[in-house]
């Protein structure tokens, strides 16, 4: 996201360009238009929060008020980057001549690389927004679409199989909002209400996939995954090997995980303390070893300039065989 970015800048230097390049050439005031009209199609896309999204919005004299304050922006914004445009060719001395099609293609080729690197609704869906003003008109329905996606989830009985359960969780996370689905599903599980066991189960599973970990598009999801298999004797036998062999394959992605801190300090609590368990004392232990392991593998991969093979060493000391 960040190289998308950077290129969405780079999208912008051409669009402004245009009415230079314009300016520049000594084009009348009737290219005015057209460069309002890219303008203003380049700021729909780029917040379209900033402009009404049904018809009943457009219907209040509320909104056609903000849409003309934007447009005359816009008209403002032309007028004087082609007027700086004049203003350097003047003190050069020079007018260059080009085809009156070539600042307006200049502009125009903006808008299909906006369209490719920005779409606003999908970057609030990943908690990813231009700035405050766009994170405070966004946010909340970003949020309010993620908790209304997680609820066919939460209704899912404790009695559903586990692949049914599994199958259905990938489907509703296999968009590009799963890091706000499994943080509400996170918060969601926090509360004890029910044990949604196969629903954990099936988190911990998806949270800590390959696919999910090492691309990073799920920020923190082995994070997450500790926080609903932490304190469960079970789930954390599910959790340990699979995070060991992360932390080994891809160091790189240690600052999505617990910090070793926490993990340590899950190693000191009652792994028998859940009644449904029925786990052995000897495989308990082999639990909190696994935490101290997992810890110092992560500590391992955090520290600055530290070697890929330190940290698959470090996480190759947990006794991943045993809790498996």
């Amino acid at each position: 996201m960040t190289t998308r970015l950077r290129l969405l800048k780079v999208a912008a230097v051409l669009l402004y360009s245009g009415p230079l390049f314009a300016g520049l050439s000594g084009f009348g005031w009737g290219t005015v238009a057209p460069f309002v009209a890219m303008f203003v199609v380049w700021l729909i896309m780029l917040r379209p929060e900033q402009w009404p999204s049904t018809a009943q919005e457009w219907a209040t004299p509320a909104a056609w008020l903000s849409a003309l304050i934007q447009v005359l922006s816009q008209v403002l914004l032309v007028v004087i980057l082609m007027a700086t445009g004049r203003g350097i060719g003047a003190l050069a001395g020079f007018l260059p001549v080009l085809n009156p099609i070539f600042p307006l293609a200049v502009s125009f080729m903006a808008l299909p690389l906006c369209r490719m690197l920005w779409n606003a609704y999908e970057a609030a869906d990943r908690g990813i927004f231009l700035d405050d003003e766009a994170e405070a008109a966004q946010a909340p329905r970003a949020a309010a679409q993620a908790a209304a996606a997680i609820v066919p989830l939460l209704n899912l009985p404790d009695t559903a199989p586990d692949a049914e359960v599994a199958a259905l969780v990938n489907r509703v996370m296999q968009v590009p909002g799963a890091a706000l689905r499994l943080k509400a599903l996170t918060a969601a599980l926090a509360r004890p209400d029910r044990s949604h066991a196969a629903l954990r189960r099936a988190l911990v599973v998806w949270a800590s996939e390959p696919e999910v970990v090492a691309p990073g598009l799920v920020p923190d999801s082995m994070r997450r995954a500790f926080s609903i298999a932490d304190g469960n004797a079970d789930l954390l036998r599910l959790y340990l090997p699979r995070a060991v062999a992360l932390i080994a394959a891809f160091p790189d992605r240690a600052p999505d995980f617990p910090t070793p801190e926490r993990l340590r300090e899950a190693a000191e609590q009652d792994l028998g303390a859940d009644p449904a368990s029925d786990l052995p004392a000897h495989l308990r232990a082999d639990l909190r070893d696994g935490l101290r392991a997992l810890a110092q593998a992560v500590e391992t991969a955090l520290r600055p300039g530290a070697a890929p093979a330190e940290a698959h060493a470090g996480a190759m000391a947990a006794p991943s065989a045993r809790i498996a």
